[in-house]
């Protein structure tokens, strides 16, 4: 740590003990119950037709009402759709398995209403709804509805993994054909087109390439991506063409090439929104694989992503899913419990304004002190309490401290980062209902 840094954060405690205000930002509530009021929070305030809304826009004098960004729309859904499905697993609500339900059905809608076959939207609005967002989008053939275009890899990935979970956990035999014709339409549109996502305009998307040249020579990442959504589509579909495919794209390299899917980068230039990419793509390529030689490519790319290189891994930064992933797959856990504390430390101002958090606080009875964040980027990973507002922590750089959390901001964003993590978490033993 810097001297400079060292003497600001001996400053910020002093002030606190001055004051009489706790160093941290703090609440009473336990996992359970922080858990629950996200869950509320995404259900009464980001969720629209089972599609999830990122940052919920607060009214302006140029748009007087509510509204959001959706340019990752697509991407939360699919992470909604798991998150139900291990909150299932984890308590047997049906409550929670009827909002799976509806995700993957707002997945599904994602994919055909662009009315191009196999082409995913990022989000899907009705026209007669009060509307602002940045992007590409356009009006359906009825003129019912528009869409947002300009499809990434990523919104694949987690459209990908949120029905690879739902299918394999909790879908009866009727709901996973219907997922296995979803899938099928995005995959069969890849593959037939060079292993591209081509988009409305018939140009490929600018993050949709997958081909062995692109994943060779610039974006390893995206060699896992190609084989998880093609493995998933076998195994929702158990058609042999999918099979015959994924066993072609290991014996051309894609597995060994998924090895160097994180990048050995200084933790300040890591790209952590590529991390999470990662660990989408390796869950059920590790959940479905059985062949030995080809798990080992997996798990190498899994050791290198949270162990590091010549660079850190993830292990240093206390992320509490990617801790409890590599726990599920490796039985090691002795970071478990720094990915626990971020849950339990989390400060509720990182994702909402303080007017909201008063509301919640007399509404479900809790206490909340804030923090002041240090406007300064630390030598190691900025614990939970010190990082600054950001719609996914999960994607964030922790390295970095972010947006300002002591003042109202013209947006708030949802607590699915923690729902994922504590969802996956409780489904798998790394938290118990008590906590």
């Amino acid at each position: 740590m810097s001297p400079n840094l060292s003497f600001r954060l001996f400053a910020y405690t002093l002030s606190f003990i001055v004051l009489g205000l706790s160093p941290h930002a703090t609440d009473n509530l336990t996992l359970a119950e922080k858990a629950h009021l996200f869950q509320v929070d995404l259900a009464e305030r980001f969720l629209q037709d089972g599609q999830v809304r990122v940052r919920r826009r607060l009214p302006t004098a140029d748009y007087p009402f509510v509204t959001y960004n959706m340019a990752d729309t697509a991407y939360m859904t699919g992470l909604l759709c798991a998150t139900s499905t291990w909150r299932y697993l984890a308590t047997g609500s049906n409550e929670a398995a009827e909002q799976a339900r509806i995700a993957a059905g707002a997945l599904a809608h994602l994919v055909s209403v662009s009315n191009i076959p196999g082409l995913l939207a990022r989000a899907s609005q009705p026209t007669d709804v009060p509307w602002f967002d940045d992007g590409v989008w356009r009006l359906t053939r009825n003129g019912n509805r528009r869409w947002r275009g300009n499809v990434s890899s990523d919104q694949v990935d987690a459209l990908v993994f949120g029905l690879f979970v739902y299918g394999h956990f909790l879908a009866d035999s009727t709901e996973r054909a219907a997922i296995g014709r979803t899938l099928s339409a995005v995959v069969d549109a890849i593959l037939s087109n060079g292993n591209r996502i081509i988009g409305y305009d018939g140009q490929p998307t600018r993050w949709g390439h997958y081909e062995l040249d692109y994943v060779t020579q610039r974006e390893p990442m995206n060699a896992l991506l190609l084989l998880q959504m093609v493995r998933v589509a076998q195994a929702l579909t158990n058609n042999p063409r999918y099979e015959r495919e994924y066993q072609r794209l290991i014996e051309v390299g894609y597995a060994r090439i998924g090895e160097s899917a994180r990048f050995d980068d200084p933790p300040l230039d890591a790209n952590h929104s590529d991390d999470v990419l990662i660990a989408l793509a390796l869950y059920p390529l590790l959940e479905l694989e059985q062949d030995e030689a080809t798990r080992a490519h997996y798990l190498k790319a899994a050791h290198r992503w949270f162990r590091g290189a010549q660079q850190p891994g993830i292990d240093l930064e206390a992320n509490p899913f990617a801790t409890f992933l590599y726990e599920h797959w490796t039985g090691e856990n002795e970071s478990t419990e720094a990915g626990l504390n971020t849950l339990r430390q989390l400060p509720l101002d990182m994702k909402w304004n303080p007017g909201t958090i008063a509301t919640y606080a007399n509404r479900f009875g809790f206490t909340f002190t804030a923090d002041p964040v240090l406007d300064e980027t630390g030598l190691g990973p900025l614990p939970i309490t010190q990082r600054g507002r950001t719609w996914n922590f999960l994607v964030h750089n922790p390295y970095r401290v972010g947006g300002n959390r002591l003042e109202a901001a013209p947006f708030e964003t949802n607590g699915l980062d923690f729902l994922l993590s504590y969802w996956f978490g409780r489904a798998h033993g790394m938290i118990t209902s008590e906590q």
